[in-house]
């Protein structure tokens, strides 16, 4: 899986281009992704892209889950993440597990006391809640088969311009989208 990505400004017919030869992903009318590989520097000389430096990153999210131990394991086996940090959180009334990759990570939460949840899942109808997470994989298939093994549904497949996707629901009913742009 790639861990580095640049956004490069282009001009709509240059990005129009690139989508239809299959290069990078998320083109705006004037922009396009591409992973931090070789290609991108043949691809800078040719178009004479523009590195956006002032682009933002998303570092984390932190979600509440049941057992962190345990969702921290099965993220690491779907998506090959390490713990990068855990321990005890919020002045010890809770404990922590942070696991990802070198540049971003999920923060995997859990309260001292009792947690309760919906009986139905209403994040889609509940200001503020998390709807899903969405994760970038290499090979969709394979990622599918994994989650399978966990005992967990995938549901909602869809192909689309430039990847595909399908969704599943955690042990905690976490939904998480899984994409790939091969």
């Amino acid at each position: 899986m790639h861990t580095t990505y640049h956004r490069f400004f282009v001009s709509g017919q240059t990005a129009a281009a690139l989508r239809r030869d299959g290069f990078g992903w998320d083109h705006g009318m004037e922009c396009v992704v591409l992973p931090c590989v070789r290609k991108r520097w043949f691809l800078m000389g040719i178009f004479n892209f523009k590195k956006d430096n002032k682009m933002s990153r998303l570092e984390h999210v932190n979600i509440t889950v049941s057992n962190p131990k345990s969702t921290a394991k099965m993220l690491g086996h779907l998506f090959g993440w390490h713990v990068r940090w855990e321990g005890p959180a919020m002045g010890g009334a809770g404990y922590t597990v942070h696991v990802g990759g070198k540049d971003s990570y999920v923060a995997l939460y859990s309260g001292a006391g009792e947690q309760t949840v919906p009986a139905a899942d209403a994040s889609y109808a509940t200001r503020g809640a998390l709807n899903h997470i969405a994760v970038v994989v290499d090979d969709l298939d394979q990622t599918e088969e994994k989650v399978r093994a966990l005992g967990f549904e995938a549901h909602s497949h869809a192909d689309y311009e430039p990847g595909r996707r399908f969704y599943f629901h955690d042990a905690d009913g976490v939904e998480f989208e899984i994409v790939s742009y091969a």
